[in-house]
C-alpha cells in the first residue's frame, strides 16, 4: 500500500514543529540528523507521513507546496525512503568537493529530474514511486529500485553542466523571492511593471547588490530598498553621495555598512516627511 510524504524545508517555514504540532503531528524525521550535517538540523529539510485531505495536506497544498517542499509517494518501509532520501543531501561536484544539495525545494527538483532519462531518474528516486510538484508529476517508470545509504562520502555527483542549470533556477527563484517581497512591503514603487520588468528589475538590483559585496538573501532584501525607494540608479546618482559615502567608510564591517545605508534612508524619508508637513 502507498504512504504519502511530505519532505519540507524547515529553513523556509518559520516555526515548523509548532505548525505541525498544530495540525496534529507530533514525529517528523530529520534528514541530517545522524549525518556530519548534525549541527545544522534546525534549518534541514525534514520527511512527515500525510494523508490526503487531512489538515497538513491542505495546509501543504495551499501554503508549502510552490516554494517549501514536495509531496512524496512510496509503498517501501518508512524506514528505507528516509535512508535514500536522507542520501542525497549532499553531492560531489568536480573537484571532488562536498556540497548540501537543496533537492527538496520543489523548483530544484523539477529541473533536477525532469529532464533525466527514465532510467537515470528511476535510479535517483529509489524506492519513491511518486513526486508530485505543482506543474507536474514525476513518476517512476520501472519500480523497485534499490534505496541507496547515507554515506559520509556522497554516491551522487553532479557536473559543472548540472550545476549551472540547477543555479540558473536557483537564480530564478531568488529573484522571484526578491519580486514578492518588494511587492508586499514596497508596492507604491513597483506599480506598472509588468512581469518582465519586474523580472529585470530584481536582475539589476542582485547585480548591484553583488558589486559591493552582498549576496546572502537578507542582504539583498535589504538592499532591495534602496533600490525600490531610491531608484535603479542606486547608488550611482549625482544624489546618492552620501550612500556612497556610507559604502566606501573605511574600518565598517559590511554588515554596519548596510545598517548605516538603512538608517541614512530612513532618516531622509522622516526628514521629507516632515518638511512636506
Amino acid at each position: 500500500m502507498s504512504q504519502a510524504y511530505l519532505l519540507l524545508d524547515r529553513a523556509q517555514i518559520e516555526r515548523l514543529p509548532e505548525r505541525l504540532f498544530s495540525l496534529g503531528i507530533t514525529t517528523l524525521h530529520s534528514l541530517y540528523q545522524s549525518t556530519a550535517y548534525g549541527p545544522l538540523e534546525e534549518v534541514g529539510p525534514v520527511l512527515v507521513p500525510v494523508s490526503p485531505n487531512s489538515p497538513l495536506a491542505h495546509a501543504f497544498f495551499q501554503e508549502w507546496s510552490a516554494t517549501c517542499g514536495i509531496w512524496l509517494e512510496s509503498e517501501a518501509q518508512e524506514a528505507l525512503v528516509l535512508e535514500h532520501l536522507r542520501s542525497l543531501i549532499h553531492v560531489r561536484v568536480e573537484a571532488d568537493v562536498t556540497v548540501l544539495f537543496r533537492y527538496h525545494d520543489p523548483r530544484i527538483t523539477a529541473v533536477w529530474l525532469a529532464p533525466l532519462a527514465g532510467g537515470e531518474r528511476d535510479r535517483l528516486m529509489g524506492p519513491v514511486r511518486l513526486i508530485r510538484l505543482p506543474e507536474l508529476d514525476i513518476q517512476q517508470e520501472t519500480p523497485d529500485q534499490q534505496a541507496a545509504r547515507y554515506a559520509h562520502e556522497p554516491w551522487l555527483f553532479l557536473s559543472a553542466e548540472q550545476l549551472e542549470h540547477l543555479g540558473a533556477a536557483q537564480r530564478q527563484r531568488f529573484a522571484q523571492q526578491l519580486i514578492e517581497h518588494c511587492q508586499q512591503y514596497f508596492c507604491e514603487y513597483l506599480q506598472g511593471l509588468d512581469s518582465f520588468a519586474l523580472q529585470q528589475w530584481a536582475s539589476h538590483c542582485q547585480h548591484t547588490a553583488g558589486r559591493h559585496g552582498y549576496s546572502a538573501i537578507d542582504e539583498v532584501l535589504l538592499w532591495a530598498r534602496f533600490h525600490a525607494v531610491l531608484g535603479s540608479d542606486f547608488p550611482d546618482a549625482p544624489a546618492h553621495a552620501v550612500y556612497r559615502n556610507l559604502l566606501a567608510e573605511p574600518g565598517v564591517s559590511p554588515e554596519q555598512r548596510l545598517d548605516n545605508l538603512n538608517a541614512e534612508l530612513t532618516r531622509q524619508q522622516l526628514t521629507d516627511k516632515e518638511f512636506r508637513q
